[in-house]
């Protein structure tokens, strides 16, 4: 099963995903390009069988991120999205809930999207949860919402006192949520939104999970410290693009054998930092050859060139706290050292 996993996503991308990288984001994501996904089994890859799912190992998970990232990053990002409220609710305490929605994710008939970014950050919360009869009101601003108009579903995160519960909501325009779209310049084909939420109810049966902030936190802390694999992909497409003859795929291989064996030991959260970092930069030269190399070209809109250096700048800010940053700035700083502001926020949009 994970050798056609891997050859599914290979031919996916190499037929469907990179010819039409450059239309998908500046028109979005279609519905072809979830169909395709899940035909090819890749809504299911981080679900238990017994929800119909294949549950992958990590080294499977990494592969096919690296393979969608480099051929469509918009693609992809639409797709990532799923997989949160996927493993939330594996991890849930809601039976009825995993029983009406974890088959129906699996299998692709149905999309998850995401809103938490905002849970990361301290002080008031901007999004807040009040216990109400039978469920909870919740309420505030999702600065960043992906898949906005093609997720049938969402996670959404809301702080209540020392908790953070999570509850699946459908959201649409209706009474009490309202939408802004977002004048992005990388990533525009990810139907990201902001959204306002005027207390909405929400049943208890419709709540994944109640648990503590602090421990959330520290485990969002811990995973963002490593590197994406999608960083990895956009990365490879770039020097498969330049034909290699500068050296960026030896460097590739090099890093991400790092980044990878620090994260399978638990390495040392200031090491893996370090890492994420030297990859960020080394994603940034590599956009930057293939613009280069495709000297006034790169400046058209339709170029690959720019859309993958745009996606190495978006990635760059992706998951960024305070101590990530200050590492991201001093591997692209001549000096290599750099001030960290310490009043400066802990997290920067979108995650």
């Amino acid at each position: 099963m994970t050798v056609a996993v891997l050859d599914a996503a290979r031919r996916l991308a190499d037929e469907v995903l990179r010819p039409q990288a450059e239309d998908v984001e500046m028109h979005g994501v279609p519905r072809a390009h979830l169909a395709a996904l899940a035909g090819a089994g890749l809504f299911g890859v981080t679900a238990p069988a017994s929800y119909g799912g294949t549950d992958q190992p990590v080294p499977v998970m990494r592969e096919i991120v690296e393979i969608l990232a480099g051929a469509d990053a918009s693609t992809w990002f639409v797709w990532t999205q799923h997989h949160t409220p996927v493993r939330t609710l594996v991890r849930g305490t809601n039976e009825a809930l995993k029983e009406r929605w974890l088959p129906r994710l699996a299998a692709g008939s149905a999309l998850a999207g995401v809103a938490f970014t905002h849970v990361r950050r301290p002080g008031p919360p901007a999004v807040r949860a009040e216990r109400a009869d039978g469920g909870w009101r919740v309420g505030g601003d999702l600065a960043w919402l992906t898949s906005w108009g093609l997720a049938d579903v969402f996670l959404v995160g809301a702080v209540a006192g020392t908790d953070v519960v999570w509850v699946l909501l459908p959201l649409t325009e209706m009474d009490g949520v309202t939408a802004q779209a977002l004048d992005l310049v990388a990533m525009r084909g990810t139907s990201t939104v902001s959204v306002h939420l005027g207390d909405v109810s929400v049943a208890d049966a419709d709540v994944v999970l109640v648990e503590p902030l602090d421990d959330w936190r520290r485990t969002d802390a811990e995973r963002t410290a490593d590197v994406s694999p999608a960083v990895f992909g956009v990365t490879a497409e770039c020097a498969r693009r330049l034909g290699d003859d500068h050296g960026f795929a030896a460097q590739l291989d090099d890093v991400r054998n790092r980044a990878y064996a620090l994260q399978d030991g638990s390495g040392p959260r200031a090491e893996r930092i370090a890492v994420r970092a030297e990859a960020h930069a080394l994603a940034l030269r590599a956009s930057a050859a293939l613009v280069a190399a495709g000297a006034g070209r790169s400046m058209l809109a339709g170029n690959p060139a720019q859309r993958l250096a745009r996606e190495a700048l978006f990635l760059l800010v992706q998951g960024q706290d305070a101590e990530i940053r200050a590492a991201q700035i001093s591997a692209l700083s001549e000096e290599g050292s750099v001030k960290l502001d310490p009043a400066a926020p802990r997290f920067t949009e979108p995650s």
